[in-house]
């Protein structure tokens, strides 16, 4: 697929977290369930705990597990683990959609509408590309959903397993429906590689040996431990896989080298470090096994009967297997384990220990059983034997000396044969049994140390682990302290922002007091300066007024005294003309002239009375709008501010502000009432 084991490791830990359990049922298949349980939850963690022929190891016991190929899984938990990764698809999927711009409801719609698992591409690619056909589809255009989507995402991911289970049942119709799941779960759910899987045997992954009536250990099961498993398809030598019996560890090839390159499984996606470095711990440890069973064997030969020299075998045996597994350099391929899954790894390798500790203990007790006896009886049909000797040699000497031989003897002699050629039989059975024995014993001490030597590196690792927690809890109790400090100052803070708060507050008060008083000082200005407008306007209009008075009265004048001047003119032309006629008649009408001459004088000395009365009159009114309202002698010679009123003249107008400045009051207008604020001195032509 697209990626490697550790970047979806990574993607995969990112999304979902496991959490340890401590609840889990550690029994003594906790190794198994551990390794499944481990390999499944984002498919491959490590390339030594999957496998298509090495995932599912069974243990054999009196306990009555039930074999099958799937390990300990059934249907149930197969379809639910299948279920989980698929959601975890379903997920990326949508995540990669919201990358791409579309919003959350849209790419969930179109991923329930058109996202299924089909495809050229792995799971993953087909599904985001199924949903983004549907995006650039019309339905999608137009905000439709299709008749045929979905309403949850665990519905499509139920449809979408039994899809592909039918597909794969299809295609191989000798599966059944956990079959099919466990070559879907081994595959990463790719339909084509899971129809070209072959289930494991049940014999090589679940073996029995059922002799003399009792269960022993199948070797597959405790070969190695669970980071020292290795993929079934990496063959030693020509004739492929290990062959596993009854009686111990035995290969088809005895040659030391290696006939051809190990294959390395594709679907692990190994680095070629990886690969170079798993290839040499293989080669390392087929030969090294090799030598040290081929050894055994000769060994085999030359030994006695005795249960010392199979002791001493065994423990070479063991010895060789252990420098093989100190060997192995397996430590780097721990680095694709998650960080959350390595305590639950730690915890099942202490409880695989101790099981193993136990069994080891229980079988080097029964194997020391079975050893006495086995003796014991080696001893008596020994003994039985003699006597038997003793009695044919007896019986022969007899034969010779008679020649005559008993019936009776001689089926006596011949059941007696047959009974030590059994008991012989039996002792080398026994002695098989007790040298199987000490070689799974061996291999068990072997494993045990592999296992001690796994679990001192996790307890380093955890110990390193621990150290970097302590230093997070001291980084952490500074932050704390920090961060108390800050809150100490957070609230001295708040405290003087309450303070400003209310010294704002107050000073808003009083803002508004001073533009309230601003107000009314602007209300009052603002009616003062009507008054004034309104005195000045009354002055104009009064002044206007008289202005047009004084200018009827001047030309009323104007006209009375030119009336008048056109009359005395006439008068005196008329005088002179009756002066010139005086001389010719100025006897007999002296009496009747002089009549109209007095009259005449009378009327111009009236008219002239009234020129200057007029005149009078004039100039008096002009002189009254100057007088003094006070005093009404004297002319005005003040005026006020801001009214702008000249009513009184100057001595009045000293006497007026002493008056009232002397009471402690304001000084207002006699005409206005407005409070005068300022008084002027003028003067003018006549002062």
């Amino acid at each position: 697929m697209g990626c490697t084991v550790r970047d979806k490791h990574v993607r995969a830990a990112r999304k979902i977290r496991p959490a340890y359990k401590p609840e889990l049922d550690l029994d003594r298949v906790a190794l198994s369930k551990s390794i499944v349980e481990s390999s499944l939850k984002n498919l491959v963690y490590h390339p030594g705990l999957t496998g298509s022929t090495s995932g599912a190891c069974c243990v054999h016991s009196g306990t009555g597990f039930e074999e099958s190929v799937w390990g300990y899984c059934t249907e149930e938990n197969l379809q639910e683990i299948l279920l989980k990764h698929l959601e975890f698809l379903y997920d990326q999927a949508v995540s990669k959609l919201i990358d791409l711009g579309c919003e959350e409801s849209v790419a969930m719609r179109a991923v329930l509408s058109n996202g299924h698992c089909y495809g050229e591409s792995d799971v993953l690619k087909n599904i985001v590309n199924n949903s983004l056909s549907y995006l650039n589809s019309s339905s999608s255009s137009n905000g439709d959903q299709s008749e045929t989507g979905f309403t949850d995402l665990r519905d499509l991911e139920e449809y979408s397993l039994d899809g592909m289970v039918y597909l794969l049942q299809q295609v191989r119709p000798s599966f059944s429906k956990g079959d099919a799941m466990w070559c879907l779960l081994m595959s990463e759910l790719h339909v084509g590689k899971a129809s070209t899987m072959d289930l494991p045997n049940r014999g090589t992954c679940c073996a029995k040996e059922d002799s003399h009536g009792e269960g022993t250990l199948d070797l597959a099961g405790f070969m190695a431990p669970a980071l020292c498993r290795f993929h079934g398809g990496w063959d030693f030598g020509n004739g492929g896989g290990p062959e596993f019996s009854g009686k111990g560890f035995s290969m088809n090839n005895a040659e030391l080298k290696l006939q051809r390159e190990i294959e390395c499984p594709r679907r692990f996606n190994l680095s070629p470090t990886m690969k170079s470095l798993l290839k040499r711990n293989v080669a390392a440890f087929a030969a090294g096994f090799r030598a040290s069973m081929k050894q055994k064997k000769i060994d085999d030969g030359t030994s006695g009967e005795g249960a010392d020299p199979t002791h001493v075998e065994s423990e070479e045996s063991v010895g060789s297997v252990l420098e093989k597994f100190r060997d192995l350099n397996l430590d780097d391929n721990l680095e694709s384990v998650g960080e959350d899954d390595k305590d639950g790894v730690i915890v099942t390798l202490l409880h695989q220990v101790k099981d193993l500790e136990k069994k080891l203990k229980e079988r080097k007790e029964w194997a020391q059983k079975k050893a006495m006896q086995a003796a014991q009886k080696v001893s008596d049909e020994l003994t039985e034997l003699k006597s038997l000797n003793s009695e044919r040699e007896s019986i022969q000497m007899l034969k010779k000396g008679k020649q005559a031989v008993d019936e009776s003897t001689v089926k006596r002699l011949s059941e007696l044969e047959n009974a030590v050629r059994k008991a012989t039989c039996q002792r080398d059975t026994a002695n098989a049994i007790v040298r199987t024995l000490e070689n799974q014993n061996a291999e068990i001490r072997a494993e045990r140390e592999g296992l001690k030597l796994s679990a001192s590196e996790s307890i380093k690792a955890c110990t390193e682990e621990s150290k970097k927690e302590k230093k997070c809890m001291k980084k952490l109790l500074a932050w704390e302290k920090q961060k108390l400090k800050l809150q100490d100052e957070i609230t001295a803070e708040k405290e003087k922002i309450k303070a400003l708060y209310k010294s704002l507050a107050q000073i808003t008060q009083d803002e508004k007091e001073i533009e309230a008083k601003r107000v009314e000082e602007q209300k009052a200005k603002e009616q003062a300066l009507a008054q004034v407008e309104e005195e000045q306007r009354s002055k104009e209009a009064a002044e206007a007024h008289n202005k047009r008075k004084l200018e009827t009265l001047r030309l009323k004048i104007e006209l009375d005294f030119q009336r008048h001047k056109d009359d005395h003119q006439r008068l005196e032309q008329e005088l002179s003309r009756l002066k010139a006629s005086s001389d010719t008649d100025s006897s007999h009408l002296s009496s009747n002239v002089w009549e109209p001459e007095r009259s005449q004088g009378e009327n111009i000395a009236k008219l002239l009375e009234e020129l200057d009365r007029l005149e009078g009159s004039y100039e008096s009114e002009a002189n009254n709008d100057r007088e003094c309202i006070i005093c009404m002698k004297d002319e005005v010679s003040v005026v006020f501010l801001p009214c702008a009123h000249q009513v009184v003249c100057g001595s009045c107008s000293d006497n007026f502000f002493s008056s009232n400045n002397g009471g402690g009051g304001k000084v207002t207008c006699p005409c206005c009432r407005a409070v005068v604020q300022q008084r002027i001195h003028i003067f003018g032509a006549t002062s």
